[in-house]
């Protein structure tokens, strides 16, 4: 299955399949992944609209399920705007429901972000753990979209905190 297939799947996951009664969540965020000068695991999440209340970890192979849910991070007042907190512990109005297990190498992972009602969501972003140690204190890996400039061709782009902020709500 293709990443941007996967993408698509985990925001209709994140949405409760919504579709079913004729309406779904829109995506109204940019999620983001980095690493803290230690090499630990950062969250980045730009809400470019509404709120974002919750962030789930997933196998990016499984798709969005409660079964492939391998990590969770919930807010009790919903982030608007930048954000950035860790992945091992929370942090910055973050706490941890589920914490996050070791990355095993070769294994995909997905990022996103939603809401409980469903309303909103955040693409997301996939990552190895090994796109995940290349990345220097200060990148930012996000799906920006496909056939983007500067994106892969999985429409995935690696910048700057500043690039990821100014550039992550340009094509919502």
């Amino acid at each position: 299955m293709g990443r941007n297939r996967r993408v698509v799947l985990a925001v209709l996951g994140a949405a409760g399949l919504g579709l079913l009664s004729g309406c779904g969540a829109a995506i109204t965020g940019v999620m983001g992944i980095t690493v803290a000068e230690d090499g630990k695991p950062l969250a980045v999440m730009l809400v470019c609209e509404g709120r974002i209340e919750s962030v789930t970890l997933h196998d990016a192979d499984r798709g969005p399920s409660r079964k492939s849910r391998l990590a969770a991070w919930n807010r009790g007042r919903p982030a608007t705007g930048f954000s950035v907190w860790s992945l091992e512990s929370g942090g910055r109005g973050w706490s941890v429901d589920k914490p996050m297990p070791p990355l095993e190498p070769g294994r995909a992972y997905t990022l996103y972000g939603w809401t409980d009602d469903p309303a909103s969501t955040t693409s997301g972003v996939d990552f190895t753990a090994g796109q995940l140690a290349g990345l220097r204190p200060g990148q930012v890996r996000w799906f920006k979209g496909e056939e983007m400039p500067g994106a892969d061709r999985e429409g995935f782009a690696t910048g700057s905190v500043e690039e990821f902020r100014s550039e992550g709500c340009a094509d919502l």
